[in-house]
């Protein structure tokens, strides 16, 4: 009886096991087009530089890829996928310059499959045609240094009722004019009715040379040369991040699941930044394994402003061991 208990418990177990899938997100970092191939199962039938394999029934799979390019050689790596989860990796280059496959996080089984949902298009929107419109300035010169404009706007609308007059007055320099237009019945042509607006501009001449406007506000002057305060030994590079700025990468790194994807930020960081010790101490404790911290010590060296207290960062270490082949590296720069 204890064994057939036994042998049912294990199908149930198998069955349930094999119940489970994983997913995996493949894409490159450069645009390079490829095919996905999983446990000998070919997951997309054109190359393209972004692939969901769904579906993946065992835990430590191979996967193959092979570039649609042929100069690039394909990759083939064995992998642990945990059931019920969806992971992602990048396609990249390491220092090497092989392309290799990284590990940039997980998430809720089938999140990559979900496609977002179709936006429905704006409907069409309709405006009235509104009635054309021509405008003519005209400036009229006057003694005195004055100028008057006069603008006339002519907008084309509606036959005027019969028998409607039309006043049309305007003044120039104290002048005034008055016309009166008078529209008999019967009239079918298309009239235009105009409309005059002045404005009125003075201009004032004076003798002499203007003088020049001088601003005297003071303006704040950055130094060329960053200075860190009770530091006087060698510099490694030229201005370091501001705390506000490394708190931010700071964050961004720790939100990262896994190891390797920590140290592919924290390296793409370091090739535009420039660190204080205390910053690369700070990068190193957001590491679990002292390979990982030993590693980004080692590329943050030659990245520190202040790197005669390099050795402030032995402090982060958990072995000597680490110390010695980091002190090791440094002597051999």
């Amino acid at each position: 009886m204890i064994r057939l208990f036994s042998l049912g418990l294990t199908a149930l177990l198998s069955l349930a096991s094999f119940a489970q899938t994983s997913d995996l997100v493949v894409f490159s970092d450069d645009g390079s087009k490829f095919t996905l191939i999983v446990d000998g199962d070919v997951k997309n039938a054109e190359p393209a530089t972004r692939v969901v394999a769904t579906g993946i029934r065992t835990e430590t799979p191979v996967m193959m890829v092979k570039f649609a390019d042929a100069g690039i050689p394909a990759i083939k790596e064995n992998g642990y996928l945990e059931m019920g989860k969806e992971y992602t990796m990048m396609l990249t280059t390491n220092k090497k310059g092989a392309r290799v496959l990284r590990m940039t996080g997980q998430a809720e089984l089938g999140t990559a499959a979900k496609a977002e949902p179709t936006k429905p298009a704006p409907p069409p929107t309709f405006v009235e045609d509104a009635p054309s419109t021509t405008t003519v300035e005209q400036e009229v010169v006057i003694p005195g240094d004055e100028v008057i404009t006069t603008t006339t706007i002519v907008e084309e609308g509606d036959p005027l009722e019969d028998g409607e007059n039309v006043n049309i007055n305007m003044g120039v320099n104290g002048i005034n004019f008055n016309m009166n237009v008078n529209v008999d019945e019967g009239t079918k042509t298309t009239s235009s009715s105009s409309a005059t607006r002045t404005t009125t501009t003075t201009t004032t001449t004076r003798t002499g040379t203007p003088k020049p406007v001088i601003d005297t506000k003071p303006k704040p002057v950055e130094p060329a040369v960053y200075s860190m305060p009770g530091y006087s030994g060698r510099v490694g590079c030229g201005w370091p991040m501001s705390d506000t700025e490394f708190a931010d990468v700071k964050k961004s790194i720790e939100a990262k699941s896994f190891e390797d994807s920590k140290m592919t930020l924290a390296k793409q960081v370091g090739n535009s930044r420039c660190f204080t010790v205390a910053q690369v101490k700070g990068l190193m404790t957001l590491f679990s394994f002292e390979d990982s911290k030993l590693d980004i010590a080692k590329y943050a060296y030659e990245r520190t402003y202040d790197i005669d207290n390099y050795y402030k960062v032995n402090d982060a270490f958990t072995f000597e061991t680490s110390i010695d082949d980091l002190n090791e590296y440094i002597q051999a720069r």
